[in-house]
């Protein structure tokens, strides 16, 4: 009976020392993995502590070590054609702003569609993009987790091709939370404002007198799909908009330019309490 266990847990550590591996090799290449093998034996010395509750194989922390180690090749000589394949549940919309989200914050802002695909209740969403660096997937899991979303796993296809696979149930975009029932003064816009009113009832608008505001206000659910609108084609000061029951974010900006708001807005969210 001893012998039967001690087999067995032998067994259950050849398995995890065998995933593990396998998936290190995928992500550094066969020729690397095997010139690195005993140094990649005394890193991942406890294999099963690069196992997630479900023993699947924790990408994220294993590439953290590769990373933190020196092993992970970051960088090319030369520009390379990349492509990068994302999966999730289905949360389309929002779902492709956050990866949006997350590229840019890591100063990719150019790349191609190459393919959408949403069926039996996953999205799939792959672009190209041209670039000397890897997009970190470290810093990429991490700005993911920033807005909800959680890696589960990630497949290395060659040298130039990942994949990408992502828990978004607690997807959220990248939007300001701001003091309910009191007057917040906003910036000068970069870019269109982003606000969460999930637990606002109304909300009024004021543009700066020096300014010329053509509002476009427009209330979306948590999937980002449009719930109602209000645009104008005329200069306006100041707008007060009840807030639609299922809202979850508000996007303000001009019909055309930013410019014309370019001193800021005045904002007052009424709670829902």
């Amino acid at each position: 009976m001893v012998r039967g266990l001690v087999f067995l847990v032998f067994l259950v550590f050849s398995l995890y020392a065998n995933n593990v591996d396998t998936k290190i090799e995928s992500f550094l290449g066969k020729k690397e993995f095997y010139v690195q093998k005993n140094l990649i034996d005394i890193l991942f010395e406890d294999k099963s502590s690069y196992l997630d509750d479900k023993a699947n194989t924790d990408d994220v922390k294993i590439l953290a070590k590769l990373k933190a180690s020196g092993l992970l090749k970051l960088f090319y000589s030369n520009p390379v054609k990349m492509e990068l394949s994302f999966v999730t549940n289905e949360n389309s919309l929002i779902f492709m702003r956050v990866v949006n989200e997350a590229l840019e914050a890591m100063g990719y802002s150019y790349f191609i569609t190459k393919k959408v695909i949403q069926k039996d209740g996953k999205f799939e969403w792959d672009i190209t993009l041209s670039t000397e660096h890897v997009v970190d997937p470290v810093l990429f899991a991490r700005e993911l987790d920033l807005r909800g979303c959680k890696i589960i796993g990630i497949n290395k296809d060659g040298e130039y091709n990942w994949n990408y696979f992502i828990d978004s149930s607690k997807i959220k975009i990248n939007a300001l939370e701001l003091e309910e029932n009191t007057t917040i003064a906003l910036k000068k816009p970069i870019k269109a404002y982003w606000i969460n009113v999930e637990n606002t009832t109304r909300v009024s608008i004021r543009s700066k007198l020096a300014d010329r505001w053509h509002p476009s206000v427009v209330f979306y659910d948590k999937s980002l799909n449009i719930i109602s609108y209000y645009k104008k084609d005329e200069v306006i000061e100041f707008v007060k908009l009840d807030v639609p029951k299922n809202a979850r974010y508000l996007k303000i900006e001009d019909v055309y330019t930013l410019d014309n708001i370019k001193r800021g807005l005045s904002l007052y969210l009424y709670s829902r309490n």
